[in-house]
């Protein structure tokens, strides 16, 4: 199905690179006159600082063994002009080695390359490109190399300024001979039924394109490689059991090269990469990495969720189009597919729009939601560095960035172990931010039905979840000690949380005994703040039956939600009571308690 989408993909790209050719660097260009008179000029095309390298669409294909075949006319300085390689001299500097063993082996990959590029002349004899190249061949290269050039360095031939490579004549050239060699040695190859295609025809004992742009792939990535006794099916190594034709091999693994160089068709997320694509190559795709999601673009997503008979205009009806996504990873120059998703685009589109819903969170002084992109979200699980103030994005848990993504895309619950360590993150270092918070949001409500009902992205004044009330009962604590003591530089929340949610019983008798001087302290200054406070925090613990004296991971999270949905919740309420009073309107006993002077800093809001 994978390969069958990928051919698909291929014939409907209008940009399609011709086969075994592929986006690459070009460092040099080797320019030949045309009309046989001038020497040929060795052109610098190496980037600037600061410059992106010159991409050009040259020839390529699977290089291997102990004599590596070339490439047609745009291959490396080692093949075009016998470059050894630069080595260490005595000045310090880079000059091209000397060593009998270097210059042998430049000498022998310059033959290949010659007589390669001998027998594509002699297949084209009326070519004035072809009678150029033979009268550079018959003069011999030099020993003198541009400063700075590598054996690494790509070099491409051009005639009078022309890339010669893009030739028609060298395109199709190219392809024949690279789709004959990959179809077996001459008068063994296979034929046999295609299972892509379905034809008849000869088949490929290799995949003739390694798949580039993967995370720690190497030269030869192999989407399919079969070379060990251990692979092998039915005693069959390679594509034996597997069959492919050339045209089909060829289309899938440039199809997939041609997607993970586009960067609106694919993310890096950690150790994998993501390509997607879709029936119709017209259906617009740029949010759907989940990379950088709009707020306009989300809002839409939600809307159609909630309201499917209204919101058409968010779900668009695209019966006919299809959505594809996959997850690549490499194991050794061995491509893993980590997962493979085929779903019609109005299903993708409602599955995005509940990932959003289950994510957002609530910013009360601005009175906006937040949504968060798959990689921020990933990184709210690594370690909070507290002196440099920033995640540690090494300590982010293997492939979760990945495995987000594919909850996404799956409509399905993020991966077991994310709960856990999380909750061991905040325990640890008492940060709390909007993408935890979203995580948490995110792997509750997606656990259970009764957790997507309870975890709103505001505060759930009704709920008598235990861990959820004494998180508000937390941030109503911390609230009072702060309003009583401005300066203080450790709170009772960097003091106790690790203690409090996993046993708050055991600190919240002590803190509420400790919260009378506090607000006989705020009575001073303004004894109906004082009330509204102390009033708060009764009905709060009248939600519970009793103070728990422990919480498991689950309520632990819930605990870390009320928590902050409270802070939301006085954000919101002291920036309403602030723009009241600075109208010159009376306040409420409630109002007055949200407008102190220092309430900006008990609900978190932005210096």
């Amino acid at each position: 199905m994978l390969l069958h989408s990928l051919v698909e993909h291929a014939d409907s790209r209008r940009d399609a690179i011709p086969d075994y050719y592929r986006r690459r660097p070009v460092m040099w260009q080797l320019d030949l006159p045309g009309d046989g008179g001038g020497a040929p000029l060795v052109i610098d095309l190496r980037p600037g600082k600061g410059e992106k390298a010159r991409q050009i669409t040259a020839p390529y294909g699977v290089r291997s063994g102990r004599n590596p075949a070339p490439f047609l006319l745009a291959d490396s300085a080692l093949y075009v002009l016998a470059h050894p390689g630069l080595v260490s001299g005595p000045d310090e500097g880079k000059r091209p080695s000397t060593g009998q063993e270097d210059v042998a082996k430049a000498r022998r990959r310059h033959a290949a390359y010659r007589a390669m590029v001998t027998s594509w002349c002699a297949d084209h004899p009326g070519l004035p490109e072809a009678r150029a190249l033979t009268r550079w061949l018959e003069r011999g290269t030099s020993d003198a190399w541009p400063e700075g050039m590598d054996q690494g360095h790509l070099v491409a031939v051009s005639v009078d300024g022309a890339w010669v490579h893009d030739l028609p004549q060298a395109r199709d050239w190219w392809a024949g001979k690279v789709a004959a060699a990959k179809s077996g040695k001459q008068g063994k190859g296979l034929e046999g039924i295609c299972l892509v295609c379905g034809r008849t025809g000869p088949l490929l004992s290799t995949l003739p394109v390694p798949v580039k742009g993967l995370p720690n792939s190497g030269m030869n990535t192999q989407l399919i490689s079969l070379n060990q006794p251990a692979h092998y099916r039915a005693g069959i190594k390679q594509l034996g059991a597997t069959p492919v034709c050339v045209t089909c091999g060829t289309k899938a693994t440039t199809a997939l090269n041609a997607l993970l160089a586009d960067r609106d068709h694919h993310t890096l997320a950690g150790e994998s990469a993501i390509a997607w694509w879709t029936r119709d190559p017209a259906t617009e795709t740029s949010m759907w990495t989940l990379d950088n999601p709009e707020p306009a673009e989300v809002a839409l997503l939600i809307e159609g969720l909630r309201h499917p008979r209204k919101g058409r205009d968010a779900l668009v009806n695209l019966d006919e189009d299809a959505f594809y996504a996959v997850t690549l990873r490499v194991n050794v120059n061995r491509v893993i597919v980590a997962d493979w998703i085929t779903i019609p685009v109005p299903e993708l589109k409602r599955r995005l729009g509940a990932w959003f819903a289950d994510q957002r969170t609530w910013d009360g002084w601005s009175g906006t939601y937040l949504c968060w992109s798959v990689w921020r979200l990933a990184l709210a699980a690594a370690r909070w560095d507290r002196r440099k103030k920033h995640y540690v994005d090494k300590t982010v848990p293997h492939h979760l960035q990945a495995d987000l993504a594919r909850a996404a895309l799956h409509g399905s619950p993020p991966p077991a172990h994310l709960l856990p360590v999380l909750m061991q993150r905040i325990r640890a270092d008492h940060h709390i931010d909007q993408p935890r918070i979203a995580l948490l949001r995110l792997a509750l409500t997606r656990t259970t039905t009764r957790h997507k009902e309870l975890c709103v992205p505001q505060l759930n004044a009704a709920s008598t979840e235990p861990g959820y009330v004494c998180g508000r009962i937390m941030a109503m604590l911390e609230a009072i000690q702060r309003k009583a003591m401005p300066k203080v530089n450790a709170t009772i929340t960097d003091k106790y949380l690790t203690t409090a949610v996993v046993s708050p019983r055991a600190v919240f008798t002590r803190l509420r005994i400790g919260a009378r001087p506090h607000l006989r302290t705020i009575a001073r200054t303004n004894e109906a703040a004082a009330r509204a406070m102390e009033s708060r925090m009764r009905e709060a613990f009248d939600l519970l039956d009793g103070i728990p004296a422990h919480l498991d991971t689950e309520q632990q999270a819930l605990f870390i939600l009320g928590y902050e949905h409270q802070r939301a919740h006085s954000a919101r309420a002291a920036a309403e009571a602030r723009r009241l009073r600075e109208a010159g309107k009376d306040l409420s006993d409630d109002q007055a308690a949200d407008a102190l002077a220092d309430a900006a800093q008990d609900a978190g809001a932005p210096a």
